[in-house]
């Protein structure tokens, strides 16, 4: 562990700098006296003129009443102001990128005196790619296989069919309408449902009597309510309902021929659609199988050149991609942290290295570079490039675009420099 300290006179700080492990960094930060008292004086002047007092005129309450009244709330706000400004400035001073909040301990205040605290935080990695060349990537295949072609048509099919009526029962992938209410309170009316059964809409005991019966037909059924059910109530329960079935819908899927190729698009027949299904599937692979050279490549270089990550960003990712209710259990939310923390943590090293990337070489997208990606993309939207430059920007997505250029342009020379197989 190193120390370094640093002292801003004009502005009435003195800081030290310990340096813990990996990117760790603790501040002891300590205020002048004559600061400490400016600060003080402005903070109490900023309350007298916010409080209301009986028997004076507003911002006219005397100095003295109001330290005797508010001592130890402009105390509070003497060492809020201090603590957050001298914060601020100690780590702007020395150059440093924190990582979230920092810690605050150890506050020393009297009045009169200096004040001191340490803030501890975690900073942004500071990278060193030494190496960033002469890796074996091996590339995944680029195939489309007939099945998945066809896989692919049925859902096209599916998505076209349309609800008929049928007079049966209900099987799986059916719509059914369906009323259902407690047996216990026949008074209430029941209340009606309209899904498609087996989709995991409603819980299996009520699927299972609503299989029972046929269009028209109403039953009385007793439900197990499964243990991990939303309403705490009813979690693990048994419960009477009446169920009451009004319209069974069945899937009527078009047959594949021409005729529902000119429905779908601008196709003319079945094959016409068919290849550009194909064509769609084949682009999808290219699309998965260029980011798992990049992914490969950006693997190769934390390899090459290691570095810890700071905890701190990996947990306030996880912050954000691990939205938990309030009431979800702890132990599973924290068991869920562990499991996602490495993926967590190799996604972020891939992202501080490729932005290092971008900081070390000349990758910046020129105009024209810009300008063909926009007629590019207008031609595919049928949109004219100079009024898809100002949506863009209209939405703040124009710098969004020229990353995308920069990074495309990184990943040609990492794929240049490494032996692609």
């Amino acid at each position: 562990m190193t120390a370094n300290e640093g002292l801003h006179g004009a502005a009435g700080l003195e800081v030290e700098i310990e340096e813990g492990e990996a990117w760790r960094r603790r501040l002891r930060i300590t205020v002048s006296p004559a600061r400490v008292a400016t600060t003080r004086s402005r903070e109490k002047e900023r309350l007298a003129r916010s409080v209301r007092l009986k028997g004076f005129r507003p911002g006219r309450i005397p100095s003295e009443v109001v330290e005797q009244r508010f001592g130890p709330a402009i105390d509070d706000r003497t060492i809020r102001r201090l603590v957050e400004d001298a914060y601020r400035e100690a780590i702007e001073g020395h150059d440093l990128h924190p990582v979230g909040e920092p810690e605050i301990a150890d506050v020393e205040y009297q009045e009169g005196e200096s004040l001191s605290f340490e803030a501890e935080f975690e900073i942004v990695p500071e990278l060193r790619l030494d190496r960033t060349s002469g890796f074996r990537i091996d590339q995944p295949p680029v195939e489309v296989e007939d099945a998945e072609v066809e896989r692919l048509m049925d859902r096209i099919r599916y998505d076209q069919a349309m609800w008929e009526p049928v007079e049966r029962q209900p099987e799986d992938g059916d719509m059914v309408s369906v009323r259902i209410g407690p047996v216990a309170e026949p008074e209430t009316e029941l209340r009606p449902y309209r899904f498609e059964l087996g989709q995991g809409r409603a819980i299996e005991g009520v699927e299972a009597a609503i299989r029972s019966l046929a269009p028209g037909e109403s039953g009385e059924f007793e439900v197990q309510y499964p243990d991990d059910f939303d309403d705490p109530e009813l979690a693990g329960a048994t419960r009477e309902l009446r169920v009451e079935l009004d319209e069974v819908k069945q899937k009527g899927l078009p047959p594949l021929d021409d005729e529902f190729a000119r429905s779908v698009g601008d196709f003319d027949t079945l094959e016409a659609l068919r290849d550009a299904v194909r064509d769609d599937l084949h682009r999808h692979a290219e699309e998965e199988a260029e980011e798992t050279v990049r992914q490969k490549l950006l693997d190769a270089i934390a390899e090459a050149n290691p570095f810890e990550m700071p905890r701190g960003m990996v947990e306030r990712y996880l912050d954000r991609i691990i939205e938990a209710p309030e009431n979800a259990d702890r132990e599973r939310v924290e068991q869920a942290r562990r499991q996602v923390y490495p993926s967590a943590e190799r996604h972020l090293r891939r992202q501080l290295i490729l932005d290092r990337l971008l900081e070390e070489g000349e990758y910046d997208a020129t105009e024209e570079e810009l300008d063909a990606r926009l007629a590019e993309l207008g031609e595919k939207r049928g949109i004219e490039p100079r009024d898809l430059r100002r949506r863009l920007q209209r939405d703040k997505q124009l710098d969004r675009l020229r990353r995308q250029l920069a990074v495309e342009k990184v990943f040609e020379e990492l794929k240049r420099r490494s032996n692609l197989t």
